[in-house]
């Protein structure tokens, strides 16, 4: 017995490739969420919710866990304001491309925060480490574990001098090109436009103080600037960016400078050519003077707000 198949009497549509391809449109990703005034306002109200809710178990005898579980939300809270606010500060940073494309760096530097009192510059040293590398290199543990290795290859524990920052630069491949005691505004704009940051020690004091007094000698990182003109500060004290005026940046370098006899800029990038980066980069740094950088809180002393 045998069966016999009829013929397919379904004919398949013929297709034909095009001999020009229509490209693929993408959806950009949404910008970075902006922090409004509104929603600091609803982030600090939460704050003192969490903190009242913690008095209150403290007052009534709560158990150890209970309140340590309230401090851990606390810490995240605060930790998501930062983030909020440093997006949106790096939102507003003019130079971002340059910085990428012609500064050559992975990314833009991430803010971490140091947590000894001492710890500003290999913080700083950290920040620069994670936008040559790539911010995962050096976020985990916020940045702790790299810190760490700075300070014991590096210092002796007391902060950083700059010396030090130009050898912790140099171990990462990082060149100080110029070197300056107080700001001059042309050679920082000139560098960031073309790619380049900076480490400044300036003074550390809390606005507030009396005229006479003064804090201590301070890292930042300058990672940018708005169209206002204003240089993003990237700040370990806190972990947190905000927006300065040149005049208020220069003002503080200038009372490090007439008080203990250090500080400055160094502006920092990737290397244009080969060149002895040890010898260079400590040469330059000699400029700042020889005291260490080991205060924190300049972001008190400022009296501009990370507004756009």
């Amino acid at each position: 017995m045998s069966l016999t198949i009829p013929p397919n009497s379904v004919t398949l549509p013929r297709v034909t490739k095009s001999s020009t391809t229509e490209p693929e449109t993408q959806t950009p990703p949404p910008p970075p969420p902006k922090l409004t005034k509104e929603l600091e306002t609803v982030k600090d109200d939460y704050q003192q919710a969490l903190e009242n809710q913690k008095q209150w178990l403290i007052k009534y005898g709560a158990p150890k866990e209970q309140i340590e579980a309230l401090d851990k939300a606390i810490e995240q809270h605060q930790e998501s304001v930062l983030d909020l606010n440093n997006a949106r500060n790096s939102q507003n940073n003019v130079v971002a491309l340059e910085q990428k494309d012609a500064g050559g760096w992975n990314s833009e530097a991430p803010v971490l925060q140091q947590e000894g009192n001492s710890d500003c510059g290999e913080t700083v040293a950290a920040m620069f480490k994670g936008a040559k590398e790539g911010r995962e290199k050096v976020e985990g543990e916020r940045g702790q574990g790299v810190i760490n290795d700075f300070k014991s290859r590096f210092t002796k524990g007391d902060g950083t001098t700059p010396a030090e920052m130009a050898d912790m630069l140099t171990s990462e491949g990082l060149e100080v090109k110029h070197s300056t005691k107080g700001l001059e505004r042309n050679v920082m704009d000139e560098a960031l436009r073309n790619g380049d940051k900076a480490a400044v020690m300036l003074d550390s004091k809390i606005s507030g103080s009396p005229d006479d007094a003064s804090g201590s000698p301070h890292w930042v990182l300058i990672d940018g600037m708005d169209n206002q003109g204003r240089y993003l500060v990237k700040d370990p004290s806190n972990g947190s960016s905000y927006y300065a005026k040149p005049e208020d940046l220069a003002n503080a370098i200038d009372t490090n400078q007439s008080k203990s006899h250090s500080g400055g800029v160094l502006i920092v990038g990737n290397p244009d050519v080969p060149t002895d980066l040890a010898g260079k980069n400590r040469d330059n740094a000699e400029t700042l003077g020889d005291k260490p950088g080991k205060g924190w809180g300049w972001k008190n002393n400022s009296q501009e707000s990370s507004d756009g």
